[in-house]
């Protein structure tokens, strides 16, 4: 094998590495979703990407059911208390989850990209009130994994045209631009879910 073959090799074992690690830690208690690594690899290598959005669900699943069991074995109030502390989390919206599990069941996943809920309140929530852990996997296959697709492929696309609308914009300045805009995207995103979630409260 060459040394451009392996190097290769190694660079893509990495990236699906880092989407797996990634996919994990945000169903557990990091608040960066993984959309933002399968997305960075899609502005150069957007076959590669899909590839890494299958390892960022794998993760997810994985951390989805740490969680699940989490929510399960510990304290409503001790889990509930916990999850308050990540960034863009609020105990309204930890409610809102809980009752939708208990009116719609794992299928109520669905809703939760929809609408920037955590992924890991579902988990936790679906733990708490004793939904089968199988319906609950099964349904964040979906769950996850259509919005990890559309970040990725939309992602990828406009990078695409760009380079096709400016063929003088180096990857560099490409690259700044996609890490503006994940960053105005927080900068956003989290004042604005703590601001209504303590407007429900």
């Amino acid at each position: 094998m060459s040394a451009r073959r392996k190097s290769a090799n190694r660079s893509a074992l990495q990236d699906h590495g880092i989407a797996g690690v990634w996919g994990f830690a945000e169903a557990t208690f990091f608040f960066v979703v993984p959309d933002v690594w399968t997305s960075w690899v899609g502005l150069r290598r957007p076959k590669r990407a899909l590839g890494t959005t299958v390892s960022a669900l794998g993760g997810a699943i994985a951390g989805g059911a740490l969680t699940y069991w989490w929510g399960r074995k510990v304290a409503s109030n001790t889990s509930r208390k916990a999850l308050v502390k990540v960034p863009a989390v609020t105990d309204a919206m930890i409610s809102e989850v809980e009752q939708e599990i208990a009116e719609s069941g794992a299928a109520s996943l669905l809703r939760g990209p929809t609408r920037g809920v955590p992924y890991k309140l579902y988990a936790r929530a679906a733990g708490l009130q004793r939904t089968s852990l199988g319906t609950f996997l099964a349904w964040s296959v979906p769950g996850r994994m259509i919005r990890f697709l559309l970040v990725t492929v939309a992602v990828s696309g406009i990078a695409a045209l760009g380079r096709r609308w400016f063929p003088g914009m180096s990857e560099r300045r490409i690259s700044t631009v996609f890490w503006i805009c994940w960053g105005a995207f927080y900068a956003v995103f989290i004042p604005l879910k703590a601001r209504r979630g303590s407007t429900s409260a």
